[in-house]
């Protein structure tokens, strides 16, 4: 007599895997061969005692067909298995809007039939749509019918689970829509089959990857390893052929894993590592009573056998780290505010491990977190590693939406497992490279530390990897105000990063990535659809990748375009210019919101026309806020730069050439290396980034005061005996592309309209352009000032005589002390010298 077990949970999509009654559920499925649509008495009963074997080798799932559907759904059910429907959609099903309308009839009955049934993991959607057909079909227009099938399920059982049946060559079909990624894969070498894995991952995003073996192999129970250890939340693999074999009495010897392919593992699932090295946990913890707990509590279910958890509590005011000790099995170190630099560091001397892992206090780490992260390291030889951070479930609506909202930390990628930079809440690095650059920077106390230590890893050599499975949950900031004052801390961050690192910046002074922020590019109009390589290196495989992200493709976004059409607009309304061109574009900045908030991920409990509102609200002005307090740090770095040293003597102006010369005397072979250094120094201090020439060029440094104009800094020495020196500099001012583009639009915009025939549009882009103008000059003239008190400064510092003609000040002070230099009485050298810049 068959009895029924007690009632599973449904299996939900969580994160990177799957959970059911609040439990880790690994997929592990086997197709059902030789069943039809209908079984006798007898057959049911073979059939549950053949799933209660399967469930008891560590299957868990059953992939069955639309016919087996109905009769053996419940029978797995008995046997503790989960069952997942595959419906057959046809080529011409895809292609023709007729055959469409009647798959869509054909899967809403069976989605009818099926609604609410017990064991039911889900659906899935299978179309055999080659490479060449997917590519006359329309990629975009196969998308749609599939989103449109996806749809019918979901409004007949909007609790199961659906997906589509990828395949190598047709990847580019993966929709937001599925709830989980499933793809099938080829017999391959196990190097081959975790990229192709980790591909699929970055497709996948924040949902649980599921890969099946297209056919079996002698190598299966390795592959099936690989996969799991590479992340994958499910496995759906064949019998695995094993080789025909005979005792000595001429029988067969089987083996269980000729027919269960999941034996090998033994239930363990990732598998475990063949070397667990030491790894150090740091927790740096600033005022964090509302998330501390969460935290700690899931670092004691982290399923790694060699680790140890570092709490450096900055100086906190609330009852943190009273929390910490609730964990006595943790280390505990209190210190005074210092900022998250100087706590990383902290944390990173006070650990054993050889491996340190940092995330935040408020995150929520996944409990094979670091089994993951270890794996990758030592796979691919990483000097550090990271993975990306999802956000949790919110109540409050005003909190999901600001978990909603642009500016999270987030990770970028060059490959599809090679990083150019880490979030900071969740990044591992060996230890001997955090102590190869010295540890994290103190002058970054809230945030950018991160950024940093990447870019001088990267520029020491060491190579930054990712691991798309090993995530952690982290909350956002729950309120407004909060959500703000990230905002402020990125800004100034970025000033800080900007005056260290020029190079990597735009002409707007915001991060120049070289990789890709996985998903950013769809938050942007016509981000939306990704490149499809079709034809690769690996027969079969198409190349999914998002597209490039430029300066223009966000620029509507910014504050300095917001500024320009304000004040466009302005002047429009002045000279009695129509202002519609001025308010069209000034209005791309609410729609490229608009856009952000459509396809922001909202939670769907909190999903209604009120919280896309806060959300394209909250896009609109956070970049704005960042901007702004950009900005005002690097106005108040070159304002506080320190007290200026006294001006010494007049510079030489040659206002054809736009530069500023000056020349000085010294006596203790002070070469212009020494002068550059101090110069480079001087910038850095004042938030004026600089550029060291690599030798093409004919200056030796380039400066950028402004958007408007930049310095080329050119230094000789002549040399003269008994050790003397005499320093030449010159500093010219040139303008950067912005001004150029600028200056040429507004000069041509004027002159169009003028050969139109339009004198106020023309008098009103002549007006716009004197301004502008007028602006750049301004810009040089001060960019000219800056320069000279710079090399004044730094020659002042490295006692370097001046030779020029002395200001008023100094000549005074010169006189008072009888140190009066006179140019005239340098002492000439016979050796050849090189001739001044």
């Amino acid at each position: 007599m068959m009895t029924e077990t007690e009632p599973h949970g449904r299996v939900l999509s969580h994160g990177k895997f799957f959970s059911r009654n609040g439990h880790k559920f690994f997929l592990k499925g086997m197709r059902l061969e030789g069943v039809g649509a209908t079984l006798d008495f007898d057959q049911k009963l073979r059939l549950l005692h053949r799933f209660e074997k399967l469930n008891d080798s560590h299957t868990t799932t059953l992939i069955l067909t639309e016919a087996q559907a109905n009769p053996v759904l419940d029978l797995a059910r008995q046997a503790g298995l989960e069952s997942l429907i595959e419906l057959e959609v046809s080529v011409d099903e895809l292609c023709d809007p007729i055959w469409t309308r009647e798959a869509a009839s054909r899967i809403a009955h069976m989605a009818n039939v099926l609604a609410g049934r017990h064991g039911l993991l889900g659906y899935l959607i299978n179309c055999p749509v080659q490479q060449d057909q997917l590519r006359a079909t329309g990629l975009d227009r196969a998308r749609r019918t599939m989103r449109c099938l996806i749809q019918v399920i979901r409004n007949r059982d909007a609790n199961a689970l659906v997906a589509l049946r990828h395949r190598p060559e047709t990847r580019a079909l993966a929709l937001l829509d599925e709830d989980f990624i499933y793809g099938e894969v080829p017999a391959m070498a196990p190097v081959e089959l975790r990229d192709l894995a980790v591909s699929f991952h970055n497709i996948a995003e924040a949902r649980p990857l599921v890969l099946e073996f297209s056919e079996a192999s002698p190598g299966q129970d390795e592959a099936v390893a690989v996969a799991f250890g590479a992340g994958a939340a499910g496995v759906v693999a064949p019998p695995v052929p094993a080789p025909v074999s005979k005792d000595w009495l001429g029988a067969k010897v089987l083996r269980a894993s000729e027919l269960m392919p999941f034996v090998t593992l033994n239930g363990t699932c990732p598998p475990a590592l063949p070397r667990t090295p030491m790894v150090s946990v740091v927790i740096c913890a600033y005022n964090a009573e509302r998330t501390m707990r969460a935290c700690l509590e899931s670092l004691t279910k982290l399923e790694y056998p060699n680790f140890e958890v570092v709490i450096v509590d900055d100086g906190s005011r609330d009852s943190t780290a009273d929390i910490a000790k609730e964990f006595p099995q943790f280390r505990l170190i209190r210190q005074p505010n210092k900022g998250l630099s100087v706590a990383r560091n902290v944390g990173m001397q006070a650990a054993v491990g050889e491996i340190v892992a940092y995330t935040d206090s408020d995150c929520v780490v996944d409990p094979h977190w670091l089994t993951l992260m270890v794996r990758t390291m030592l796979e691919k030889g990483f000097d550090g590693c990271g993975g990306p951070n999802y956000a949790p479930h919110e109540e409050g609506r005003i909190e999901a939406c600001c978990a909603a909202s642009p500016g999270a930390p987030c990770h970028v990628l060059v490959a599809d497992d090679v990083a150019e930079h880490l979030a900071g809440c969740n990044m591992v690095f060996t230890k001997a490279a955090l102590l190869k650059i010295g540890g994290f920077d103190p002058q970054f106390t809230a945030a950018g530390d991160d950024v940093d230590a990447c870019w001088r890893m990267l520029d020491s050599g060491l190579r930054l990897g990712f691991c798309p499975a090993a995530f952690v949950w982290h909350f956002r900031r729950n309120t407004i105000k909060a959500y703000y004052g990230q905002q402020r801390g990125y800004g100034r961050a970025e000033a800080m990063l900007y005056a260290r690192y020029p190079e990597r910046f735009n002409i707007l002074g915001q991060i120049k990535w070289q990789g890709t922020i996985p998903g950013f590019a769809r938050t942007v109009p016509g981000g939306s659809k990704r490149r499809v390589m079709w034809s690769s290196n690996k027969r079969g495989l198409a190349t999914v990748m998002d597209p490039a992200m430029g300066l223009l493709r966000f620029l509507p976004q910014t504050l300095e375009w917001t500024v320009l059409w304000a004040i466009v607009a302005l002047a429009s309304v002045s000279f009695g210019v129509t202002i519609i061109p001025a308010l069209a574009m000034l209005s791309l900045g609410p729609i490229w919101a608009l856009h952000y908030a459509v396809n922001a991920p909202i939670e769907k409990c909190h999903r209604s026309l009120t919280s896309r509102i806060l959300v394209a609200y909250l896009a609109y002005t956070g970049p704005m806020i960042r901007t702004i307090t950009r900005y005002k740090i690097l106005a108040k770095a070159e304002r506080g730069a320190g007290t200026p040293a006294v001006l010494r003597q007049k510079p030489s102006v040659r206002w054809s050439e736009r530069s500023v010369r000056l020349a000085y005397w010294n006596e203790n072979w002070t070469p212009r290396d020494t002068l550059l250094e101090h110069l480079t120094k001087f910038f850095a201090r004042t938030g004026h980034p600089s550029i060291v020439d690599p030798g093409w060029n004919d200056y030796d440094l380039e400066i950028l005061p402004s958007p408007f104009t930049r310095i080329e800094l050119k230094t000789a020495d002549e040399e003269h005996e008994g050790g003397r020196l005499k320093n030449h500099v010159a500093s010219r001012i040139r303008l950067t592309r912005l001004s150029k583009i600028g200056l040429a639009g507004g000069a041509i915009a004027a002159l169009v309209s003028t050969a139109l025939s339009m004198p106020v549009l023309a008098f009103g882009f002549s007006g716009l352009t004197l301004a502008f103008a007028a602006c750049v000059i301004a810009a040089m003239i001060e960019s000219g000032r800056l320069a000279y008190r710079a090399v004044e400064e730094c020659a002042s510092e490295l006692n370097l005589i001046p030779l020029g003609k002395p200001v008023a000040p100094s000549r005074a002070a010169e006189k008072v002390a009888g140190l009066v230099v006179q140019p005239a009485t340098v002492e000439a050298s016979t050796v050849r010298t090189p001739p001044a810049p």
